[in-house]
C-alpha cells in the first residue's frame, strides 16, 4: 500500500492550496486506498483556529479527513511560534508533533511527503 505524508503548510492567506491538500488527501485515502497521514505545518495550523471566519467549512473538511481514516497531526512547535494556544485550536482528535521530527519519523516509516 502507497503512504503518503501530506504536509499542509498553506494558511489562512491560501485558501486554495489549503482546500486542494485536503481534499488531494481524501481522495488518495478514499479512491486509491493509500494510507494517508495529514500534518498542519506553519502557517497551516491557522486553519485549525476556533475563531477564524472559515472555521465552519474548515471543521467540516477536518471530520470529512478523520471519517476517511486520514491521521492528523499538527506542529506544536508552529503553534507557539505563531503566537497561538492550543486552547485558540480546533485539535480534537489530531495529535500534537513536532513538525521536523514527525516528519522523520513518516519518512523512516516508508510515507513519501507531499506539500502544499
Amino acid at each position: 500500500m502507497t503512504k503518503l505524508f501530506v504536509i499542509l503548510t498553506a494558511g489562512k492567506d491560501d485558501m486554495n492550496r489549503v482546500n486542494m491538500g485536503i481534499n488531494f488527501a481524501i481522495g488518495a485515502r478514499k479512491n486509491a486506498g493509500a494510507d494517508v497521514s495529514l500534518m498542519f505545518l506553519g502557517r497551516g495550523v491557522e486553519i485549525l483556529m476556533k475563531d477564524a471566519m472559515y472555521f465552519q467549512q474548515m471543521s467540516k473538511q477536518i471530520e470529512g479527513l478523520k471519517t476517511a481514516g486520514v491521521e492528523l497531526s499538527y506542529c506544536t512547535v508552529s503553534v507557539k511560534n505563531l503566537g497561538l494556544t492550543d486552547q485558540m485550536l480546533y485539535i480534537d482528535g489530531i495529535k500534537g508533533v513536532m513538525g521536523g521530527v514527525e516528519t522523520v519519523k513518516k519518512v523512516a516509516e516508508g510515507y513519501t511527503p507531499i506539500t502544499f
